[in-house]
């Protein structure tokens, strides 16, 4: 009798883990359901505090492709602290080459006057190009888009000329506590 008490239970643990591995694989259907229904209807997802950052990524994605690159990057910034592993690593790389095209095409339409505006997007583009290929070395994409980002960089601001027209002997002289100029 003994034994046929420990075959029900083996009998039971084995149903119970099968249960188990059917709530979970429904759960994960129903999540996946949910999912694809939001991203069929992404134009009209208003994304809040509690929205999943794949969505957040899939709106932003949208938002790129749309040439909305401002919205576009508020929202890769709002995924970004919220993801992990390969999505963290895809949203470092997309960040760091919407930065980088924004920079690039400033540069080309306003040349100069952009320059700040340039060099802070560049800097953003190289911060999270290089993210991304920590997280991922082998993203040949990644690691393209960041040595580009480092080779090119605006020429810098050229300086106005200095006007003091002094000689080495009238330097010293204008010194501060310095005696008749000094030595």
């Amino acid at each position: 009798m003994a034994r046929l008490t420990k075959e029900s239970a083996l009998v039971a643990a084995i149903f119970l883990g099968l249960g188990a591995a059917a709530g979970w694989e429904g759960f994960q259907a129903y999540r996946a359901l949910r999912y694809n229904r939001a991203l069929a209807e992404i134009h009209s997802l208003q994304p809040d505090a509690h929205t999943a950052p794949e969505l957040l990524a899939a709106k932003a994605n949208r938002y790129a492709q749309e040439g909305k690159l401002e919205a576009a990057l508020r929202l890769y910034n709002q995924a970004l602290p919220r993801a992990s592993g390969a999505l963290k690593q895809k949203l470092s790389y997309n960040l760091g080459t919407l930065y980088l095209r924004e920079a690039a095409g400033l540069w080309n339409r306003q040349g100069v006057w952009a320059y700040p505006r340039v060099v802070t997007m560049l800097g953003l583009a190289r911060e999270h190009l290089r993210e991304a290929v920590r997280l991922d070395p082998k993203d040949l994409n990644a690691r393209y888009n960041l040595e580009y980002a480092l080779r090119i960089a605006p020429p810098p601001r050229e300086r106005e000329p200095a006007k003091w027209q002094g000689t080495k002997a009238s330097l010293f002289s204008t010194l501060p506590g310095l005696p008749h100029g000094g030595p």
